[in-house]
């Protein structure tokens, strides 16, 4: 999966394999081996990939289908999860039970 996704990276942003290779200060032809297969990339080499073109490991290594990682939260969902953990076990199991019946009352 790691050589697809670098391939189609590379490709939707319309580079050569010279772009990403000197990032990894390396050849084209080293690059290439990689983008087929035949070398492995090192660990270091997969993190300034993932920085170069913006996102995740798991996404380069097929771990995960969204190149971004976590869904970002909104404002109202950091607002609400700040206050959870700011509470204590019985504040919390509160928060979880509202939770859990607003959800039931939806389905209805």
């Amino acid at each position: 999966m790691l050589q697809k996704r670098m391939k189609e990276l590379r490709l939707a942003r319309g580079l050569t394999q010279n772009e990403p290779a000197s990032v990894l200060r390396t050849s084209r032809e080293a690059y290439s081996m990689y983008e087929n297969g035949k070398r492995q990339l090192s660990c270091q080499g997969l993190i300034q990939l993932a920085q170069y073109y913006g996102v995740t490991t798991d996404y380069l290594l097929g771990l995960s289908d969204d190149p971004d990682g976590a869904p970002k939260l909104s404002s109202d969902e950091e607002k609400l999860l700040d206050h959870f953990r700011g509470c204590d076990q019985r504040g919390k199991r509160a928060v979880l039970q509202l939770s859990i019946q607003q959800e039931k009352e939806s389905m209805n």
